[in-house]
C-alpha cells in the first residue's frame, strides 16, 4: 500500500510543479525586433463537472473537479496515507483518513482560495472593446510592419500587451499610443501626437 500512496503524492507533486512552470514559461512569448512574428501560447485546462446531491439546489456544488481541487486531493491523500502507512495504522484507517483529510483539504482551498479569486477575477474583468480609446506607453519600440509591446492600465493593474502601428509606422519607445483597435489579441494603436 506504501507504494500506491506513494505514487499518488508524487503524481500531485509532479502536476503541480509542471502546471506551475508551463504557466510560467508559456503565459505569453512575444517575438519582437524586425521579427514578424507573435506567439501567443497559453495553456488552460480546466474540468467544470459539478456532483449535484438529490434535493440540492442547481447553484449548489458538492465537490467540483478543477484542477486545484483535484491535485490537493492527491497530494494530500498521498501524503497522509504514507505517513499512516509508516506510523503503522491499519490499512483501512489509513485508508479513510486519507480520503477524509483530502477532501477536506481540497473542499478548504476550493471555498477560500479558488471561489473568492473566480469572484475577483469576474468583476475586475474588462473586456477588450472596454479598452478601445485607452491611453497605453510603448515598452518595447514598434517597427515599422512590425510589433512591439504597450503597457496599459486598468483598475490600478498594469498590463502588457503585443501592439503594431495602425498604418504599420515605428513608435519609439516611451512614446504616449491610443488603443484603436484589438483584432486576435493585437493591439492597433495611434501616436497621441499623430493625427490618423
Amino acid at each position: 500500500m506504501e507504494y500506491f500512496y506513494t505514487t499518488v503524492f508524487l503524481v500531485g507533486v509532479i502536476y503541480t510543479v509542471v502546471t506551475f512552470v508551463m504557466g510560467g514559461l508559456l503565459g505569453f512569448v512575444h517575438l519582437g525586433g524586425h521579427i514578424d512574428t507573435h506567439i501567443d501560447m497559453h495553456v488552460d485546462t480546466h474540468i467544470d463537472t459539478h456532483i449535484d446531491g438529490p434535493g440540492v439546489s442547481p447553484t449548489f456544488t458538492v465537490f467540483p473537479l478543477k484542477p486545484i481541487t483535484v491535485v490537493s486531493f492527491l497530494t494530500v491523500f498521498g501524503g497522509v496515507g504514507l505517513m499512516g502507512t509508516r506510523s503503522k495504522l491499519g490499512a483501512v484507517i489509513v485508508f479513510i483518513l486519507a480520503i477524509v483529510i483530502a477532501l477536506f483539504i481540497s473542499f478548504l482551498l476550493y471555498k477560500f482560495i479558488v471561489v473568492p479569486l473566480y469572484k475577483a477575477q469576474n468583476t475586475s474583468a474588462i473586456t477588450q472593446h472596454q479598452l478601445i480609446g485607452l491611453k497605453a506607453e510603448v515598452i518595447s519600440p514598434i517597427f515599422e510592419n512590425g510589433f512591439g509591446t504597450i503597457a496599459y492600465v486598468v483598475n490600478g493593474s498594469k498590463y502588457n500587451a503585443p501592439a503594431q502601428h495602425i498604418n504599420k509606422r515605428s513608435v519609439p519607445q516611451g512614446e504616449e499610443v491610443m488603443i484603436y483597435e484589438i483584432v486576435n489579441n493585437v493591439f492597433y494603436v495611434q501616436p497621441l501626437n499623430e493625427s490618423k
